[in-house]
């Protein structure tokens, strides 16, 4: 049975302008994401990972709206009204897009205003959206903290009053209380101590199987995203460099830069010593990313091909659902 596509992200870009002088002469462009494509099937976990500065917070924000992409198309397929680009809707459309994709921050207590209680940060987004009176208000949000094991009197407490983990949980809870459809998780986890950390991915599995979400699953530690993803991309200076099931992705995985990432993970077996692939060098400026393969400066595979000519994602030869953009590894043109 052929999976219902959700969202489809094609050849996304989201530059930054470099501006230098007096009269803010732009010199360059920051890179940030450079022609992503994916598509992410309902119900699913699409896990984005990669290290630090490789575009993968910044592709989150542009499928929400709150970075505007400097090109590509984000086609989301509506429950009510079908597919639509949602980078070129009308103020009344996107508003209404707005409440069927939400995102989960970081940094939970920075997502929350020190000033105000719980009670008030989420009744804000249901009167902004006008679900329901007062009492239905209050109802929705009685609901929701009993969904994420939070006593409903907890609501008139302020964030301080909360542990890390219960504001997590309050953010999660946030972004649900309008009814999304997709969630965009963005390390939510990282700054949790490793315990707190496991009770709050058991709650979003929960979440997503009650009440049937797709989630796009950001983080750099990819234990987590084995565990929470269906499907995963790795990103590289802001492009997609290999995209597969999470299993076979983990078992077989053909990038150097993969493979790398997954030779770093911690390993349980203290009498067998692991093989670690260490990577070179630092990660090179998205402002002048390097000709080729913008991984070659890092490889320890580089050929002479690999520092001219740009690899694409392709499909891995002998596979169905394995992309990879290399050189060195067998593809299928299609």
């Amino acid at each position: 049975m052929e999976k219902e596509i959700k969202l489809e992200i094609k050849e996304l870009k989201k530059y930054y302008p470099v501006l230098k002088g007096a009269f803010k002469k732009v010199v360059g462009q920051v890179k940030a994401v450079d022609g992503v494509s994916f598509s992410v099937n309902k119900g699913e976990t699409f896990g984005i990972v990669g290290e630090s500065g490789c575009g993968k917070t910044t592709l989150g924000k542009c499928l929400v709206n709150l970075q505007n992409p400097s090109s590509g198309e984000l086609l989301y397929n509506d429950t009510e009204t079908g597919v639509k680009n949602a980078l070129n809707l009308s103020k009344k459309e996107s508003f209404k897009m707005r409440k069927k994709i939400q995102i989960v921050f970081q940094d939970p207590y920075s997502s929350l205003n020190p000033l105000k209680t719980v009670y008030s940060a989420f009744e804000e987004p249901l009167k902004i959206h006008k679900m329901g009176d007062k009492s239905k208000r209050k109802k929705i949000i009685t609901e929701i903290f009993e969904l994420i094991n939070l006593k409903p009197e907890f609501m008139h407490r302020y964030p301080h009053e909360f542990s890390g983990g219960q504001r997590q949980r309050i953010c999660i809870a946030r972004a649900l209380c309008i009814e999304p459809e997709i969630i965009i998780c963005d390390e939510p986890v990282s700054s949790l101590d490793v315990s707190v950390q496991a009770q709050i991915l058991n709650l979003l599995k929960d979440l997503q199987e009650q009440k049937e979400l797709t989630y796009i699953f950001i983080a750099h530690d990819l234990s987590i995203v084995e565990y929470m993803s269906d499907r995963i991309a790795v990103m590289y200076l802001g492009k997609i460099v290999e995209l597969a099931d999470a299993k076979l992705l983990y078992k077989t995985c053909k990038h150097p830069y993969t493979e790398a990432l997954v030779s770093a993970i911690p390993t349980p077996d203290f009498d067998k010593e692991p093989i670690r692939n260490v990577m070179k060098g630092d990660l090179p400026s998205p402002i002048n990313p390097p000709n080729g393969c913008s991984f070659h400066t890092r490889c320890p595979l580089a050929e002479e091909r690999c520092k001219i000519e740009e690899p694409n994602l392709k499909r891995v030869k002998g596979s169905e659902n394995h992309y990879v953009a290399c050189h060195l590894v067998s593809t299928v043109e299609e």
